[in-house]
């Protein structure tokens, strides 16, 4: 599927001639971001490698479209996230062991050897659909749940009556809980070795 394909498949089901080609994309364009504040799907995840430290700095930017950490962790393991506190009186010395977000970044302590690679594997947004052949994951596996999810915000939009909204939500709704359950089944199919719950978590 394309982003012209959701455009058509939108106007179809609202049935409006003031529903223009620009405003269908709009609408579908703010379901993904609404979608994406819900959904944790293994296609989301992406990985930063950061490999330019020097020894005197410890600060890693958290990239454009960052929605959830899943981890840090380097060749010698995985970071723990922790409180300030915990943070600042953890020792300064040996390889980078804890880590906390502040502002706009993670502060990993004790602080990256020259030529250590530190690695964020986390949960990230699709790019925002702008052409009409242009595609993404929700395109290309999420057509329902995000042809739905746009619905209910145009007929609220256009005023239309409650129900409408309602049951196009509702469908939406429905759509991503079945990808979701499934995701959730798949990860869980395999033999895991399970670690000490940390984080968010």
């Amino acid at each position: 599927m394309s982003f012209g394909k959701l455009k058509r498949a939108l106007k179809g089901i609202i049935n409006r001639k003031d529903l223009t080609d620009e405003l269908a994309g709009d609408f579908i364009n703010r379901a993904i971001d609404e979608v994406e504040r819900v959904a944790r799907l293994g296609a989301m995840e992406q990985l930063v490698e950061a490999k330019d430290w020097d020894g005197t700095r410890n600060s890693l930017a958290i990239p454009t479209g960052y929605l959830e950490t899943i981890d840090l962790f380097t060749d010698a393991g995985v970071l723990r996230m922790v409180t300030k506190d915990q943070f600042f009186a953890h020792p300064d010395q040996g390889a980078p062991a804890v880590y906390i977000k502040a502002g706009a970044s993670f502060l990993v302590k004790p602080y990256p050897a020259k030529g250590e690679t530190v690695r964020l594997h986390y949960y990230g947004e699709s790019l925002p659909l702008l052409a009409d052949d242009d595609q993404n994951l929700w395109t290309r596996a999420g057509f329902n749940p995000v042809l739905y999810a746009a619905a209910a915000l145009a007929a609220d939009f256009f005023q239309m009556e409650d129900v409408y909204v309602q049951r196009f939500q509702g469908k939406a709704t429905s759509l991503l809980e079945a990808m979701l359950a499934q995701a959730l089944s798949e990860a869980w199919s395999t033999n895991m070795a399970m670690g000490r719950v940390h984080g968010n978590y």
